[in-house]
């Protein structure tokens, strides 16, 4: 008897013990479902100064409305804006790069052009007041800088300029490193330049910081490098272009012509690091149906690449050179058609895509490859 009640007690507290695991598991379920979405949910920010640049050149600080810390984030990441600016006030999304860098951010700094058929572009400039709340996503995005400490090339072309400053931000905190960062900034105009007198005090402050500004329409008064941007000045930049690590952020045209030339002049598609501004604002289309594996279903609202749909609803797959190269992203299309901008430099099976380098040309289905 005696054993037969110290075996139903050892069992009772066996299934105790697997009741206390099922809550304990059940609420760490909770718990890492309940981070999640506070890690997407938007945050509501004030904007506490703006000031206009250039004729068509917006800076933007956002605040917490109680001036409380903002989530951390690494540099190169951007942020969602969202707003009713689309067609018929449509809510609308668009990514805007944090353009200054701090470990514990008290706000974000954007900046935005106006460009003539950009919506959200016209809604920021004409809504965007000081006092104004504007609802953004918390930061996210893979274009960011490597650990490593090779010689690093930043290259930013026009407004491309505004993640380059938050990388030299974030590489120049670091007292301990000798990494050397070469920062390039083509413009049309000298006054286009955004943040010039802060890069000259910082290459003047830094042995390891150059900065090479390039106007290619100059006046008269412009005493600095002139022409365009091409990769030939950014490969004369560095010491050893083998091992440097080439970060770069244009338009497209710009892009595709310096990513080429890179490629051309032996430099790895590792070694090259690029994010894409300024696309066809009609390219990616509102209210293209995509239909996931698992049955989902997501709508475009506009954005530069079907990565970037993917990644505005939290299911996009692991992209690391976001360039068309490694081929990591690689999705399957099983129905509609992909506009490609920029040629994969990976090989491909017939009917696999790189949503890095594509958009939707309509209504797609697509699953892992």
């Amino acid at each position: 008897m005696k054993i037969a009640a110290l075996l139903l007690a050892a069992l009772g507290l066996i299934g105790l013990a697997f009741v206390i695991y099922l809550l304990v598991d059940g609420l760490r379920a909770v718990l890492e479902r309940w981070r999640n979405e506070r890690r997407l949910r938007p945050l509501a920010l004030v904007v506490r100064a703006r000031e206009e640049v250039a004729g068509d050149l917006l800076r933007l600080t956002l605040a917490h409305p109680r001036r409380r810390g903002l989530p951390r984030f690494d540099a190169g990441q951007h942020v969602l804006m969202l707003a009713p600016a689309g067609p018929g006030g449509r809510a609308i999304r668009r990514a805007y790069s944090l353009a200054a860098w701090h470990p514990r951010p008290t706000q974000y700094e954007l900046g935005i052009k106006r460009e003539a058929q950009g919506a959200m572009s016209s809604w920021a400039w004409d809504a965007l007041l000081p006092g104004s709340v504007v609802r953004v996503s918390p930061p996210r995005g893979e274009f960011v800088l490597g650990p490593d400490d090779s010689e690093l090339v930043l290259t930013g072309g026009g407004i491309g300029i505004t993640p380059m400053r938050a990388m030299v931000h974030a590489a120049l905190a670091r007292p301990d490193s000798s990494r050397r960062i070469v920062l390039l900034h083509a413009a049309r105009h000298a006054e286009a330049l955004l943040y010039r007198a802060e890069f000259d005090r910082l290459a003047e402050l830094h042995p390891r910081f150059s900065y090479l500004p390039l106007v290619s329409r100059p006046t008269a008064a412009w005493r600095g490098e002139r022409g365009r941007l091409d990769a030939r000045r950014m490969l004369d930049a560095v010491s050893r272009p083998g091992s440097a690590q080439f970060y770069l952020c244009a338009g497209m045209a710009l892009l595709e012509s310096l990513h080429t030339g890179l490629l051309a002049a032996g430099i790895t598609p590792a070694q090259i690091h690029w994010e894409a501004f300024g696309m066809a604002a009609a390219a990616g289309g509102y209210g293209q149906a995509i239909t996931l594996g698992d049955g989902r279903r997501i709508e475009t609202a506009g954005e530069p690449s079907l990565l970037a749909t993917l990644e505005a609803h939290d299911c996009a797959p692991p992209s690391e050179c976001r360039a068309g190269s490694c081929g990591q992203c690689r999705l399957r299309l099983e129905a509609g058609e992909v506009r490609w901008m920029l040629a994969p430099a990976c090989r491909l099976d017939d009917g696999d895509i790189l949503p890095c380098v594509c958009q939707p040309a309509g209504d797609l289905r697509i699953r892992a490859a």
